[in-house]
């Protein structure tokens, strides 16, 4: 039987609500240190929900000149910027000559959102219409993105922007890391990035019905996964990308090498647009392990997709008894999302981020909040204070509206 080809992940790079390097983020994760604030950007006073993730460490002055910043949406200077830094992390900077066998897949939800709002007002918010800004139809783009990495790091192979919204991250890595295991190519910059948080976005969510309402003095309580008290999420942003690799090429580069992406498991629930099916969390998690050739028991830490809705916690916590049975008591299950926020398409890529970091570290990050766990949710949070604990290998769930589920299984890095 043919040996699959191992992927190991070179380089990295954040910029997320608690912090925008790595090292940083790391640390912050492990601490509990949360990044949900009051919303100062815009007035968001006629919003029930008034608090958000918020990137607040980044200078778009310190990376892009003024022709570049009127071009590039907030999610594309968010995901160039990690690119750039994960790319460097790598030494896949300056690309010279073929660099057809390096490809880019990016994942976002809603892509330029900001320049949408900034057209329809320039026609519709005043007394008579005012002339659209000629940058509007390169910064709405969704493909923007990926376009701006290939394009600075010169990169000529396959370059791909996802949208499966929640999961798009996840599905973005996963599908590089195919792309690599086939041989198509020996590096795919890949990863997720979003700037979501608008006044209309925001409303738009909240008639939905499931952002947090009671916290808007206190935002640092507000993201609850597994409480039984929980009331929703809230809005974030950001980006993560990681560059994954051939281990053929790393070594042949002398690349470092921070970890291995072992397994990808995509699937459909094909059932309903807004609501998670178990059977469909189920079976993406069994394909991931199936990918990765591994046994449920050889799973230490799950960084779950965790959103702290009513309906989500509670099914996803019951689909992983299903696939680890007695074992999920005790196996350490965390939401990095009850510290910075739910980031849409980016969230899964900045949770692999923080899979990938929890087993190079050998420790599970905590879940913030989780005063009360619900009695529905039969699992162990982590709450309070990371932990030290044996990690080999590792899952990250993501779970999207329309179905879309994406699970990558990470693994420690042994030559």
């Amino acid at each position: 039987m043919e040996t699959k080809k191992r992927v190991v992940v070179t380089g990295r790079g954040v910029i997320s609500p608690i912090g925008s390097s790595v090292s940083d983020y790391w640390e912050r994760l492990c601490n509990g240190v949360s990044g949900v604030r009051k919303i100062t950007e815009f007035d968001s006073s006629g919003a029930s929900c008034q608090i958000a993730g918020m990137v607040t460490d980044f200078d778009s002055d310190a990376h892009f000149s003024h022709r570049e910043k009127k071009r590039y949406e907030r999610f594309t200077q968010f995901g160039l910027v990690a690119a750039l830094r994960a790319a460097e992390e790598a030494n896949l900077l300056n690309q010279d000559g073929d660099s057809g066998d390096i490809g880019v897949m990016m994942g976002t939800g809603v892509g330029g959102i900001t320049s949408y709002a900034q057209a329809y007002d320039a026609l519709y918010a005043g007394p008579e219409e005012r002339p659209i800004d000629a940058y509007t139809i390169p910064r709405i783009m969704n493909s923007a993105v990926s376009s701006a990495i290939a394009i600075r790091l010169g990169i000529k192979g396959p370059n791909f922007t996802l949208n499966t919204a929640c999961s798009s991250g996840g599905n973005a890595v996963g599908l590089a890391m195919q792309w690599i295991r086939e041989g198509r190519l020996r590096a795919v910059i890949c990863g997720g990035a979003e700037a979501p948080v608008t006044y209309g976005l925001l409303r738009a969510w909240d008639a939905l019905g499931v952002l947090s309402r009671k916290y808007n003095e206190t935002p640092e309580n507000a993201c609850r996964p597994f409480d039984k008290n929980r009331s929703g999420f809230v809005l974030a942003e950001g980006a993560a990308v990681l560059v994954l690799e051939s281990l053929e090429s790393a070594n042949k580069r002398n690349a470092p090498v921070f970890g291995e992406i072992a397994g990808f498991g995509s699937n459909c629930d094909a059932s309903s647009l807004t609501n998670p099916d178990e059977n469909g969390v189920v079976e993406s998690m069994k394909l991931a392990l199936d990918d990765a050739e591994i046994s449920p028991d050889s799973i230490g830490y799950i960084n779950a997709h965790g959103t702290g809705t009513r309906l989500n916690d509670p099914l996803e916590c019951r689909a992983i008894h299903r696939v680890f049975g007695d074992r999920s008591v005790k196996l350490p299950v965390s939401s990095s999302k009850s510290l910075f926020g739910h980031a849409m398409g980016a969230s899964s890529a900045l949770e692999a981020l923080a899979t990938l970091l929890a087993v190079q570290n050998d420790c599970a990050p905590p879940t913030l909040n989780c005063d009360d766990l619900d009695p529905e949710c039969v699992i162990d949070p982590v709450p309070y204070n990371s932990r030290k604990v044996q990690i080999e290998a590792a899952l990250s769930n993501s779970f999207a509206f329309g179905g879309s589920n994406a699970v990558l299984v990470f693994r420690k890095w042994k030559p």
